[in-house]
């Protein structure tokens, strides 16, 4: 007997190293095959070949499935491309549906904004991870009434899950990180993600640097790396290490594929600091994967007062002693206290479960689905 199709295709980037949206869409893959077997697969390709882009969408489509596109995938940057291939998908077949789930919107790159209006225009039917930025997209003009309502909030479950910690890696990683004689660190600074913008890379070598000046000696332990098509921005980096004077002090371990390694060299770290332009918030991978930890965190004060409501555990994280949020546009120095008040609980820093995050995500993406079956599609392109 054959295996059934898969109802769902999430399109997404094929680049060897790419960010964590496409993490997030195998992990959803996954958690949907859990609930429904062999419902949801991932297929991955490159806006090089435009119309092999566009045949393998309308391919899908055609079949009468669903297209699920993960945006922004930082794999595409900015190009127009993957925008105008849902809509050159859709006009050339009315049957089945697409759906985007939209990870950002308030703090969109202009040109990343204008490179998805045509996936807008194009969709059936769209998914937030926060309420603040559905709340943001409420007010587009692009996007009729009814679809904008319709659009559910499904938090994202953690790409990176500590199973199975090795307690002697971590004993090994701590004691490499920390080093040894005049290199050795009091506090080791870690941090987790995608190296752009809203990260500030930056000001986490800012931090060290005024830790430093007060005669504390502090090491930057970086698991993550640049964006693929910024490639000046990682010079850029350790360049400003070397004005700064804290070359020596930086760690800069880049992507870790395997989770047992990345987790055992975080857990290395005495605090992790996350210092988010826009907040600290639940769309987060890099803090809900940190929060798994019971290790201290610096970052950010969140947006919305009930950004976390919906999850306990994450406002436990949130609400702990050994957190310390700081204002957004806060300078190194208050960073740099933050540090060193959340290093100083750090006995009573908490890890939180997560575990059954990912099959509740899993849930609401079928009901979601769910809704789109039946009817005509030109009516629900038009929507």
């Amino acid at each position: 007997m054959h295996a059934p199709s898969p109802s769902v295709v999430i399109f997404g980037s094929a680049r060897p190293v790419t960010c964590a949206v496409m993490d997030y869409a195998h992990r959803l893959r996954d958690a949907i095959n859990a609930s429904r077997p062999g419902f949801a697969t991932v297929e991955t390709i490159e806006p090089e070949r435009p119309l092999a882009f566009v045949g393998a969408i309308v391919k899908v489509l055609r079949e009468d499935r669903i297209v699920h596109f993960q945006l922004p995938i930082e794999g595409w940057g900015n190009r127009l491309t993957p925008g105008w291939a849902l809509m050159a998908a859709r006009l050339a077949t009315r049957k089945g549906r697409i759906v985007l789930t939209l990870h950002e919107w308030t703090s969109l790159n202009p040109l990343r904004y204008l490179s998805m209006i045509p996936d807008l225009l194009a969709s059936n039917g769209f998914i937030f991870v926060s309420r603040q930025q559905r709340e943001a997209f409420l007010t587009s003009p692009l996007v009729g009434a009814a679809k904008k309502q319709a659009a559910p909030v499904i938090p994202i479950g953690p790409n990176i899950m500590p199973v199975g910690i090795d307690p002697d890696r971590v004993a090994q990683e701590r004691a490499k990180t920390r080093g040894d004689g005049a290199a050795q660190a009091e506090i080791v600074i870690g941090f987790f993600g995608v190296l752009y913008a809203s990260k500030r890379p930056d000001l986490l070598l800012r931090v060290v640097a005024a830790l430093h000046k007060r005669g504390v000696t502090a090491r930057l332990l970086v698991c993550g790396d640049f964006l693929w098509d910024k490639p000046g921005d990682r010079q850029a980096f350790f360049d400003l290490a070397g004005q700064l004077g804290v070359a020596d002090w930086l760690d800069f371990r880049g992507r870790i594929d395997d989770e047992g390694e990345l987790m055992a060299t975080l857990s290395a770290a005495d605090v992790i600091l996350l210092p988010f332009t826009d907040g600290v918030s639940a769309r987060r991978g890099s803090f809900q994967a940190v929060s798994q930890l019971a290790i201290p965190l610096v970052s950010t004060h969140p947006e919305r007062a009930d950004e976390f409501d919906f999850s306990p555990a994450l406002k436990a994280k949130i609400d702990n002693p050994a957190t310390v949020l700081c204002p957004i546009d806060a300078d190194p120095d208050v960073f740099a206290d933050a540090v060193r008040a959340a290093f100083a609980r750090r006995a009573d820093a908490i890890g939180v479960s997560l575990a059954q995050s990912w099959a509740e995500a899993a849930r609401a993406h079928l009901a979601f689905y769910d809704t789109l079956g039946g009817g005509n599609a030109a009516d629900r392109f038009s929507a």
